[in-house]
């Protein structure tokens, strides 16, 4: 009875070592998208709690507002209400459910474009394989992070949107830059274009398309994330 939930746990780990395979067996495994989503899950909401909790909300909310319009009263009344329990829980409420939305809304692009393929993959499939995918990906910047935080003295002087500097924005000074333009160098990441070849590779497996073809699916994905992401920062 214990070797389907084994063989499950194990696929976390194989995805670092043999991704082509495991992507492969997909289709033969039945729930195989259950467990790496709720191990995402647990990541996400761990990384939250730290961030919290070693920064501390209050100063979240201040580099979060730092750059927006609101008005002094507003702004006031924005700080006083990082300091209640409340605000934490919200925190992770959304770290908890904006992370399975993350994965059910790649996966069911991914599905669409998989149908201009000779071998359309079934839907849980494809989001067996975006969770495994996003699971090293959440995992090693939340250590990453995580290592940061607890190394650095003052953690005032650390910008909560971009702990982990692989971007180019972690080298700009983003108060002489456009927010647009500062939110498009953040999206410019050598780790999540590690993610997006990934992504790419184990769209190629399930369809047996070509990974370029692959990397053209994941990449308007990505653009258009890229292209909202830039409209909210002028927006908000």
């Amino acid at each position: 009875m214990l070797d389907y939930p084994i063989k499950v746990m194990k696929s976390l780990f194989e995805v670092f070592y043999q991704p082509g395979k495991l992507f492969e067996s997909l289709p033969e495994r039945r729930g195989a998208w259950v467990v790496p989503m709720i191990a995402g899950i647990i990541v996400m909401v761990i990384i939250t709690a730290l961030t919290v909790n070693l920064i501390g909300m209050r100063e979240i909310m201040r580099q979060r507002l730092a750059t927006s319009n609101l008005s002094p009263e507003q702004l006031q009344a924005a700080m006083a209400n990082a300091d209640k329990p409340v605000q934490v829980y919200v925190s992770y409420a959304a770290a908890a459910i904006a992370t399975p939305l993350t994965l059910l809304v790649v996966a069911g692009v991914l599905t669409a474009f998989g149908m201009m393929t000779s071998r359309t993959p079934k839907f849980g499939s494809m989001l067996a394989m975006v969770c495994l995918s996003f699971f090293p990906y959440w995992l090693v910047t939340g250590a990453m992070a995580a290592a940061i935080i607890l190394a650095t003295p003052d953690r005032s002087s650390l910008d909560v949107n971009n702990i982990v500097a692989t971007n180019i924005a972690a080298y700009v000074d983003r108060n002489t830059v456009s927010k647009g333009l500062y939110s498009l160098l953040g999206s410019l990441d050598a780790l999540s274009f590690s993610l997006i070849w990934l992504l790419a590779y184990g769209f190629a497996k399930l369809t047996k398309a070509s990974v370029f073809f692959g990397l053209m699916a994941i990449g308007l994905l990505w653009a258009f994330y890229v292209i909202m992401k830039m409209g909210a920062s002028l927006l908000f």
